[in-house]
């Protein structure tokens, strides 16, 4: 299943001269809707505007991706799905000099959710480390803007062997996975990669902090090296879409699923329950 809405309008191709296709010059948002509920709406278009703000794009479109979304889903009469939500800064002429206005475009893509093995969340997987290292820029730290190479050429390393990959910056310091974030529990604490000159700064990994602060659990955000992880009790990773996985190998190493994964994987639930 896939639908498409270009400025509110149903297509599938965007114009040649759009700068998110040239450029990557833009933002985008991953959604869950389930049963009819949009998970953590409000959280992704907070994310998205101070992105927008960051790269001086005009934040005024965001504001018609709610009325999008919603007729889209009624259209079509959809209650479960992945929601994508793109926002570029239009088109332009030639060049990397911004255009004057700016006219943005908004895209929205609903799609299948995917289907994932439940071993997944209960026993965990099976993840390695990409050769690959993520790029350092301070001004883009944080933002889920559409230059994703790093993580494409990530994810390209491995096929069906694992599950997820952790990326690196070039002092071997744990940034996050290519499709998410990632945790890590030490002696009853929680940790989890400083995101200050790269990596995107994700909603799901918001709410565990946020849960981790309510359970009182002494957590530290902070670089997290390499060799630092054979030392790791539990780790476990988390987008919008999969929620928490617990990892049961890393590299040569394995580790159980413990009650600190399970006691904030559990409390993430009702969350997301409750939206």
């Amino acid at each position: 299943m896939r639908h498409i809405t270009i400025n509110g309008i149903t297509a599938e191709y965007l114009p040649v001269m759009d700068r998110g296709l040239h450029y990557g010059d833009g933002l985008f948002e991953t959604i869950a809707c389930i049963d009819n509920h949009i998970q953590f709406w409000d959280e992704h278009i907070e994310r998205m505007r101070s992105g927008a703000e960051r790269l001086y794009i005009d934040t005024s479109a965001i504001d018609h991706f709610s009325t999008d979304v919603n007729t889209m889903l009624a259209q079509h009469k959809i209650s479960n799905c992945v929601i994508k939500l793109i926002l570029t800064r239009g088109q332009g002429e030639r060049g990397y000099l911004s255009p004057s206005p700016q006219h943005p475009t908004r895209i929205v893509i609903l799609s299948d959710l995917p289907k994932y093995p439940d071993t997944n969340n209960t026993s965990g997987i099976d993840t390695c480390y990409c050769s690959h290292t993520i790029s350092r820029n301070r001004n883009l730290a944080g933002i889920k803007h559409l230059n994703r190479l790093d993580n494409v050429l990530a994810r390209n390393e491995w096929h069906d062997e694992y599950q997820e990959g952790l990326m690196l910056d070039e002092n071997e310091n744990i940034v996050e996975g290519t499709m998410s974030n990632v945790f890590v529990v030490k002696q009853k604490q929680l940790f989890t990669p400083l995101l200050d000159d790269c990596g995107i700064d994700g909603i799901i990994r918001s709410q565990v902090l946020s849960i981790a602060q309510k359970y009182d659990i002494d957590t530290f955000v902070t670089d997290i090296t390499k060799s630092d992880m054979t030392e790791m009790d539990e780790i476990f990773i988390c987008n919008s879409l999969i929620g928490i996985w617990p990892v049961k190998s890393l590299a040569d190493k394995n580790y159980h699923v413990g009650d600190i994964t399970k006691k904030i994987s559990q409390a993430l639930k009702k969350r997301m329950q409750a939206q």
